[in-house]
């Protein structure tokens, strides 16, 4: 009995040991399970993964200055779209170099920046799970996102800037326009006739120039307005020039040829545009044809940006001690 006795005891030692044995190779096996760049493990990346953060941070930094140069960039183009507006074409064309300044050192950044992030050590090998901890490698995409954000600002820019041009083009030939035909009249009251039609052969040429500009302008624009503006004014230079021509044939008598001649001049003066707000409307119509678009298309970008700089921002960054 008491054999019997001592053999059960030495028999529940030993499952005892056993079970011991078997929950710590257990636990061994759970240790070693987790491989480099996981949070359990995060001492094995700790050395390259600090080397990469401060890669990472110096990007962060350049990345929140160019946002910051984005949204620059937009006050200028919204500037510019209200100047013209208001056919303050100094203003737009102040805007539109400022912003060429702007573009000009975005582009150079954000090719220096895309040249760093593609070159940053370890995320092009096909080991860099076992290199670099997952919030590193997650970090450093977040920043490269973010970078895309900016592309389409040129073409914005472009689009932008040819329609200021060409609204300055076009306020430009309308007041010339004015201007020669004003100096046509005054030569005619003073009775140089030949002069003052001379004169008026330059307004001729500056409404072929305004309608060549008008056809490009179609497009993207509606000319509606154009189209009566340069009618109306194209119509009173034919009246002008025929009441110069009458008076410079007439003699002492005044003849029906003349009395027509007066009258047409009244009349085409009476449908000339009363004052500027034309001319207004025309330039309004000039920056909703693309110039709307491209502002907007700026606005979003710098959205887009700032969105991914706050993804980047919240990418987990390794915190694990050697």
């Amino acid at each position: 009995m008491r054999e019997l006795l001592r053999r059960i005891l030495a028999g529940l030692v030993w499952l005892a040991l056993v079970a011991a044995i078997a929950l710590g190779a257990a636990g061994l096996v759970s240790g070693t399970d987790h491989p480099p760049g996981s949070p359990a493990r995060a001492e094995l990346t700790y050395a390259r993964d600090r080397e990469v953060e401060t890669v990472l941070v110096t990007a962060s930094g350049q990345l929140v200055e160019l946002a910051d140069q984005v949204a620059a960039l937009g006050v200028q183009a919204r500037g510019a779209l209200a100047a013209l507006n208001g056919t303050e074409t100094s203003t737009v064309e102040a805007a539109i170099a400022e912003g060429d300044r702007l573009l000009d050192e975005m582009l150079a950044q954000t090719t220096t920046l895309r040249r760093e992030l593609a070159g940053v050590p370890y995320l092009a090998r096909a080991d860099t799970a076992l290199l670099l901890s997952a919030g590193i490698v997650a970090w450093h995409a977040a920043l490269v996102a973010a970078l895309d954000a900016t592309e389409g600002l040129q073409a914005a820019w472009v689009r932008l800037t040819n329609g200021s041009v060409a609204a300055i083009q076009l306020s430009t030939l309308l007041a010339q326009h004015d201007r020669q035909v004003t100096e046509a009249a005054g030569l005619g009251r003073a009775a140089g006739y030949e002069d003052a039609m001379a004169r008026l052969d330059q307004a001729d040429a500056t409404i072929t120039d305004a309608r060549a500009l008008r056809d490009r302008l179609a497009n993207t624009v509606d000319v509606t307005i154009l189209d009566q503006w340069l009618d109306r004014n194209a119509a009173y230079d034919v009246a002008l020039r025929g009441l110069y021509a009458a008076y410079s044939n007439v003699g002492s008598k005044v003849t029906d040829e003349l009395r027509d001649a007066i009258a047409a001049e009244a009349a085409a003066r009476r449908n000339l545009p009363p004052d500027t707000r034309g001319l207004v409307v025309i330039m309004a119509e000039i920056s909703r044809g693309g110039m709307n678009g491209a502002v907007i298309a700026i606005e979003e970008a710098r959205g887009r940006l700032t969105s991914a700089i706050d993804r980047a921002s919240q990418a987990p960054s390794p915190s694990a001690t050697p």
